[in-house]
Formats: C-alpha cells, sequence, structure tokens
C-alpha cells in the first residue's frame, strides 16, 4: 500500500507540474500575443496620426495659415515644391508668404484640398507617406466645384516625444501647375 501511494503521490507530482508548465506556457504565449499587439496598435495610430495631421496642414493652408505651416516640420526640413527647394523652417515660412502671404487672394472662392490613395509605412520613430492631392475650387455657391490643380507628394516623417514631423516633402504637380513653379518644375516620381 505504501508503494501505491507513493506512486500515486509521483504521478500527483507530475500531473501537477505538467499543469503548472502549461499554464505558464499558455501566459508566456499570451503576454507575446499582446506585444505583438500593442505593437501592431501602436502602428495604427501614428498611421491615423500621421494622416490626421497632413490633413490638417492642408485645412491650415486653406484657412491662409501660412505662417503656421512651417510647425508641422523639424527645424532642420527641406520642402521641395516642383523642385524649387526650402531647408529649414525659415526658409519654409518665406515659401509660403510667398506663395499666399501678400494678403492679396489669388483667386475668389474657397479652395479645398483632397487627399487620396494614401501609402503610409511605420518604421518605429520614422515613417514614409505618400498621397495624391486635388485642389478643387468653389468659386460660388450656386455653381459645381471645380478641379484646380493635382499632383502627388512623398514625405518622410520623424516622431519626436510623440508627435510626428515631416523631415522631407516633395510636391510634384501633375496638371493645374500655377505659374510661380513653371520655371522650376520637372516631372518626378517618388514611388
Amino acid at each position: 500500500m505504501e508503494k501505491f501511494n507513493k506512486q500515486e503521490d509521483k504521478s500527483s507530482f507530475f500531473s501537477t507540474l505538467s499543469v503548472v508548465f502549461a499554464v505558464m506556457l499558455l501566459a508566456v504565449t499570451l503576454m507575446a500575443g499582446c506585444e505583438t499587439k500593442n505593437a501592431e496598435y501602436e502602428k495604427l495610430l501614428d498611421r491615423i496620426q500621421i494622416e490626421d495631421m497632413i490633413v490638417k496642414y492642408y485645412v491650415d493652408m486653406g484657412e491662409g495659415k501660412h505662417h503656421d505651416l512651417a510647425m508641422y516640420y523639424t527645424e532642420d526640413a527641406i520642402l521641395d515644391v516642383n523642385n524649387q527647394v526650402s531647408k529649414g523652417r525659415e526658409e519654409i515660412e518665406k515659401l509660403y508668404a510667398g506663395v499666399g502671404g501678400s494678403g492679396e487672394a489669388a483667386f475668389s472662392g474657397k479652395m479645398h484640398m483632397l487627399l487620396n490613395n494614401a501609402i503610409i509605412e511605420i518604421d518605429g520613430d520614422t515613417a514614409k507617406a505618400w498621397f495624391i492631392w486635388t485642389g478643387v475650387m468653389n468659386e460660388d455657391i450656386k455653381a459645381p466645384p471645380r478641379f484646380q490643380e493635382q499632383g502627388r507628394e512623398y514625405d518622410e516623417l520623424v516622431k519626436i516625444n510623440g508627435n510626428w514631423f515631416i523631415t522631407k516633402r516633395y510636391i510634384t504637380a501633375d496638371s493645374g501647375l500655377p505659374e510661380m513653379w513653371e520655371k522650376s518644375y520637372k516631372p518626378r516620381s517618388f514611388r
């Protein structure tokens, strides 16, 4: 009988050990799955933040807040609009002041920039984004909207203290090229 109890105790011990091991394995697997899910959620949140930032940028531009646009860039950022290059926030501010900061409206009505076909690739605290943009002009409340311009943009971004900033931005027109860009314009592609 004593032999039976020792064998039963061994069996019980190994059964308990197996259960403990299985629970530990399950816990480790679940934790690894959570880390993977958290990383996926973080990437998704970053993508949403980048897309929101670019949309806000164009909303600010549409509202004539040209002096605020440089805040979307790092201090040493590069903005290349149809091969006209501005380096650093100060030059970027000057470029936008020349585009619409003179106080004179280049057109009457309201213009909206539509962004679509977004491709955003996140790699830790850096990202690359590609969009097609379309300028739509609304000259009269009774008239239908009309396309003003269209093109592509390619951005390189960095996350600093939880916020995304543009380090390099390349904007290329595909149609509706404004006169101020005619001399520097060359067709190009970043995708």
